[in-house]
């Protein structure tokens, strides 16, 4: 009796969360571009603001600080400034809050494919069917800067103490090994389809 009741309440849980792929109107596609660049541009432009105040103010050190406490946080922000879910996301993740969905991974390939044939688009727009309620996913590559690649470089030539202090706080990290210009990821920016 028990099994059955745990297989009907999985069922029920597993049952509510009904996601597909969808079209993306051609006709709603400039003004979900238009959305998904403006706010993933604040975030960013919110992001790099707060990294480079804490480099100024003690360097690397500081900034890893930033990326731990406040990232999230400044994301979150966003998110109520705009109205809009917003993540980075990437395959080689700090965060593991970072780690990508199934239809994030599928923007990623997408991006790291066009890379391979010598493009980089300047972004992705998927529709997802959430339970009946279409949302659209606007998605900005992104690409490591020189200064990224004092946290996110190669380890041996990362300073030792700064290397340690990032392996404490993200022991599964994975963000590491990037060269000045790489893909690194994306951001995502969720918009509802009735708010275009």
């Amino acid at each position: 009796m028990k099994k059955i009741l745990v297989l009907m309440a999985s069922s029920v849980v597993f049952g509510c969360a009904e996601v597909q792929k969808a079209e993306v109107p051609k006709d709603k596609e400039q003004k979900i571009v238009q959305v998904g660049e403006e706010t993933s541009m604040k975030l960013l432009k919110t992001l790099k603001g707060a990294l480079m105040d804490a480099m100024q103010k003690g360097g690397p050190d500081e900034a890893v600080e930033v990326c731990s406490k406040k990232a999230m946080a400044l994301t979150s922000q966003i998110e109520k400034e705009t109205g809009y879910s917003v993540k980075r996301t990437t395959f080689k993740y700090r965060n593991p809050a970072n780690a990508p969905d199934k239809y994030e991974a599928e923007a990623l390939r997408y991006f790291e494919e066009s890379i391979k044939k010598g493009q980089m688009p300047k972004y992705y727009v998927q529709a997802i069917n959430e339970n009946g309620k279409v949302m659209y996913r606007y998605y900005k590559p992104l690409k490591v800067e020189g200064v990224c690649l004092t946290c996110h470089g190669d380890p041996n030539l990362m300073d030792k103490k700064l290397l340690e202090k990032i392996r404490a706080l993200y022991p599964n990290d994975k963000a590491v090994g990037y060269k000045d210009g790489d893909f690194r990821g994306v951001v995502r920016v969720t918009i509802p389809a009735d708010k275009i």
